[in-house]
């Protein structure tokens, strides 16, 4: 794999002008170090196929703010699937510790039951509904935001970016969401 400076010309330039050709090029010239750098953070082939395509959208969207005299060509998209996979890595985390956290608050509201294997079961089947009940009752912005956090793993800024929303409406909206989700779980339980 040929470095930056041994390359022909530096592609970010055309990339900026919206030159498809060149994008290609430059895809095709970075695409395989990329991967390896992502593969090596996130140590998953899929979540670094994932980033990898996101980072190509970002490289896509933002070409124009490239400054060759800051650095070349690959340690400028390294640094942006770099950011990315630590991203992923964050809120992969953060959705492991709120649902750890959730399933913990749930266990200690649900009714005290002597569980064995089946019983366990059946208990994890009616939380899953009440909790699903739950969020069916949220309304539809504040729903979408915590579906795409926890069954998604976007961070709050990829959210923002995805629905196009202010990140401040995306930050309330999943706090208040999460407030009328405790809320709902605990009417459901009392039921």
């Amino acid at each position: 794999m040929p470095t930056s400076s041994q390359d022909p010309a530096p592609l970010l330039p055309s990339v900026a002008r919206g030159d498809a050709e060149a994008f290609d090029a430059l895809y095709e010239r970075h695409a395989s170090t990329l991967f390896a750098v992502l593969l090596r953070i996130l140590g998953n082939p899929e979540d670094a196929r994932e980033i990898m395509q996101e980072t190509f959208v970002q490289v896509w969207n933002r070409a124009a703010q490239f400054d060759p005299e800051r650095g070349n060509e690959i340690a400028w998209m390294i640094s942006i699937c770099r950011n990315r996979g630590i991203d992923r890595i964050r809120s992969r985390k953060l959705r492991e510790i709120r649902e750890s956290q959730a399933g913990i608050e749930i266990s200690r509201r649900g009714p005290s039951v002597s569980v064995s294997t089946g019983a366990e079961n059946v208990l994890r089947t009616e939380e899953q509904k009440l909790i699903r009940r739950a969020l069916e009752d949220l309304p539809a912005a504040q729903r979408t935001a915590l579906e795409l956090a926890y069954f998604e793993g976007l961070s709050q800024s990829e959210i923002a970016q995805q629905l196009g929303e202010p990140l401040g409406t995306v930050k309330t909206r999943m706090h208040l969401g999460m407030k009328k989700l405790r809320d709902g779980v605990k009417q459901l339980y009392s039921k």
